[in-house]
């Protein structure tokens, strides 16, 4: 039943904002089996978010045995209140499951309940907020490597509400990196380059070739994730990472934003909002930027915070709009257009997916966003690429600010697991501050 009233809830909200619900319960909304991804499985939860508690816009990876803590967050719709149990589980550097026993790598307990939650207060769209530590007073971590988090109802692991990947890190090797301009002369105004060096001192890597597994990503992509690149060089310690394209990314450019931290009055790039059962909040309208030079502007590299201005607790005190995206184009295209960014699980889906108004020559949707500022892309299914496709709205410049991640996984002789030895993080600022 819980289920069920839900589902009706949520999708009697997306209707009205003139969405098809046909076909999006089965790609995302699905309820399981468990994927090892950052995914949801019921169509009430809303506003997910894995951050390391301090930096709630960094990647959800701490060091072990740091006493560094992760807040998992988010909302259901259905307001009233459910037991909601998690389980955790250790997965190889491809996301895989490892072949460890819990025992392995928890401490303590190996599921337990979230008792950590708030029912929200005089919103117009009630939900319940949940948060949960990791790790806790009943769940430690005992390894490094990858993570997944699954949550679920009513202690029933099939029941699952959803899931999240974080990382557990050792500081045992040293990442040094730059982001310059590609090598590459055909991709030198549209692309960057990170090239690195692994130190490992005494740490023993008989085989680098073999034994190690680098991933690299681009403000916290997982789609967009370059593996398994090999050392070209091995000098005094160091493992050297210089190749001309295999380590190059599409830099894209800064994305768009709004702010709706307070839905009455209008604020960037609000033109209207309207206030009836519940919120609907109307975008100024967006035009192409794909034959437009660049332009520097503040961003948060696609992701969103959540506020309410001048609430004393916006996890329970801000409210949900409906929020009318306008792209403003003169032609229908082949491809599908999506809405993109963190709000989405950076993926294309079909709750974000744009429709074309041939009326007013434009692409529309209507999505259900918690109080906050957001940034936000125009992303396109483009053939050829496996990952979301930015430039074809949004242009691709060289100059656009990004964060880099590195994690260095190694699988040491006899063992059964992949071990995160090291993690680092880069900026472009790099192309402004060195010189080639």
């Amino acid at each position: 039943m819980y289920k069920l009233k839900a589902l009706l809830f949520c999708s009697a909200l997306l209707l009205i904002s003139g969405q098809n619900l046909e076909g999006q319960t089965d790609r995302y909304y699905d309820g399981g089996p468990l994927k090892y991804d950052d995914h949801i499985y019921q169509a009430g939860i809303r506003t997910v978010r894995l951050v390391p508690v301090g930096n709630d816009l960094a990647m959800p990876v701490i060091a072990l045995n740091s006493g560094a803590i992760l807040e998992l967050s988010f909302d259901d719709l259905y307001e009233e209140f459910t037991n909601l149990s998690y389980s955790i589980y250790h997965c190889n550097a491809d996301w895989t499951p490892s072949d460890l026993m819990r025992n392995d790598y928890l401490t303590n307990f190996s599921d337990d309940y979230i008792q950590d939650f708030e029912y929200s207060i005089n919103a117009f769209i009630p939900y319940t907020h949940y948060r949960l530590s990791i790790p806790n007073n009943n769940v430690g971590l005992k390894i490094s490597g990858n993570y997944v988090i699954a949550v679920y109802r009513d202690n029933d692991p099939n029941d699952l509400v959803l899931s999240r990947r974080f990382m557990v890190y050792e500081e045992i090797v040293n990442v040094g990196g730059r982001v310059k301009r590609p090598t590459r002369v055909e991709k030198i105004d549209t692309h960057q380059e990170l090239d690195f060096t692994i130190s490992h001192g005494s740490y023993p890597i008989p085989n680098p070739f073999t034994d190690l597994k680098v991933t690299l990503l681009k403000n916290q992509r997982w789609d967009m994730a370059i593996t398994d690149l090999k050392p070209q060089f091995l000098q005094n310690g160091q493992l050297i990472y210089q190749y001309d394209d295999e380590n190059t990314f599409e830099s894209f450019n800064e994305w768009r934003n709004f702010d709706i931290k307070n839905l009455l009055s209008l604020s960037l790039n609000v033109r209207q909002i309207r206030q009836d059962t519940f919120f609907k909040v109307y975008l100024r309208k967006d035009p192409s930027r794909a034959v437009e030079r660049y332009s520097t502007q503040f961003d948060i590299n696609g992701q969103n915070r959540v506020r309410r201005l001048d609430a004393a607790n916006s996890d329970s005190e801000a409210d949900y709009a409906l929020v009318d995206f306008y792209l403003d184009y003169p032609n229908k295209i082949e491809s599908d257009v999506y809405l993109f960014g963190e709000f989405s699980d950076w993926k294309m889906r079909d709750e974000y997916k744009l429709y074309w108004d041939e009326q007013r020559k434009a692409y529309r949707c209507q999505s259900l966003l918690k109080q906050g500022f957001y940034n936000y892309a125009f992303a396109v299914n483009q053939s050829g690429k496996d990952y979301a496709d930015l430039s074809f709205f949004e242009g691709s410049h060289w100059q656009t600010e990004n964060d880099y991640q590195i994690l260095v996984y190694n699988r040491e002789i006899g063992s059964r697991y992949d071990r995160l030895v090291g993690f680092a993080t880069f900026n472009s600022d790099d192309l402004f501050n060195r010189n080639d």
